[in-house]
């Protein structure tokens, strides 16, 4: 895709424009620190009214690199197996948790028919890369393992997320490709970081880079400082999947990759999305009008938020 391709066509939502004018009135994130910022995001997202109702909701401990992990699931109102969607929460690696993409969760549950398992792992700056991506992986391990135990179809597991979510998504089935990690049935990259090196650059960053509408510039450079502190990591394919060989990334399974119009992630997205076709992936890319960073889990969502996880559901289901 041209890059070119990428300049917003449609307004921004309305809706999502108000919610760009009340974070705006809110501190920026790198003015306030990391403690303060994740208890402000946690704060920020705190919205219990109109969640979309599912079965059941339940706490579960999963693995991590370097212990357990707290983990909540959630399960369809369906009697046949349902799929597994392992899904990593957005925040920049520093701020989120699954009570702060709980609707996003539930969501991919109504949608899909989904059973969920959406992962606190471990966040920064307390414990930087590969903290993380090594969390990502050992978390897909364990629940894949228990797929068929926590009443999942083991043969449909897939790993999803969004910002910073889904390139841990992404690092996950990259360590388990050449058969050194379950067999997964997809990947579903909700606007992802895909290249910590260029950063401020390229023509989504130009054109959203102040903030505008929403995600800036200088928080991007403020999660990253704080997430991977040392440049030398920003090459890892687990921190920038765009470095990756393209023979590393011929073994994903098939991707979909979704853009947010209004985001300074956009390029990030569409380039994963032509590099993948480069190596032969299986890949969708889903470019979305009207929207910004974050719309898959506005509170009041805008037509183009469901719409979306109906085509997450639509393209699972064409995988079988």
């Amino acid at each position: 895709m041209a890059n070119s391709d990428l300049a917003a066509v449609e307004p921004l939502h309305p809706i999502l424009a108000e919610g760009v004018k009340a974070r705006r009135a809110r501190p920026a994130f790198p003015d306030i620190g990391p403690e303060a910022a994740k208890r402000l995001f946690e704060e920020m997202q705190a919205n219990p009214e109109g969640l979309p109702a599912v079965a059941e909701v339940e706490a579960l401990t999963v693995a991590g690199a370097e212990g357990a992990l707290e983990a909540r699931l959630y399960r369809p109102d369906t009697q046949a197996l349902p799929p597994l969607v392992v899904y990593f929460h957005g925040g920049g690696f520093v701020v989120g948790s699954f009570a702060t993409h709980d609707r996003n969760a539930r969501r991919i549950v109504n949608a899909a028919g989904a059973l969920v398992v959406s992962i606190n792992y471990r966040l920064a700056p307390e414990h930087p890369f590969p903290a993380g991506p090594l969390d990502a992986s050992a978390a897909v391990a364990d629940l894949a393992a228990r797929a068929e135990a926590l009443g999942a179809d083991p043969a449909r597991i897939f790993v999803a997320g969004d910002s910073a979510g889904a390139t841990l998504a992404i690092a996950a089935a990259l360590s388990g490709r050449d058969g050194r990690g379950p067999v997964l049935a997809g990947l579903i990259a909700f606007y992802p970081v895909t290249d910590m090196t260029t950063i401020g650059a390229g023509v989504s960053y130009e054109a959203f880079g102040d903030g505008s509408v929403g995600l800036s510039e200088a928080d991007m450079i403020w999660f990253r400082d704080l997430y991977a502190p040392d440049p030398a990591d920003w090459n890892d394919p687990r921190c920038s999947p765009l470095t990756a060989e393209l023979a590393e990334l011929g073994e994903l399974p098939p991707t979909l990759v979704i853009t947010a119009a209004y985001d300074v992630l956009a390029e990030d997205g569409a380039l994963l999305a032509a590099r993948l076709r480069s190596a032969e992936v299986a890949t969708t890319y889903l470019h979305v009008e009207g929207v910004n960073h974050g719309f898959i889990g506005a509170p009041n969502p805008p037509p183009a938020t469901l719409s979306t996880y109906e085509a997450v559901a639509d393209w699972m289901k064409s995988l079988g």
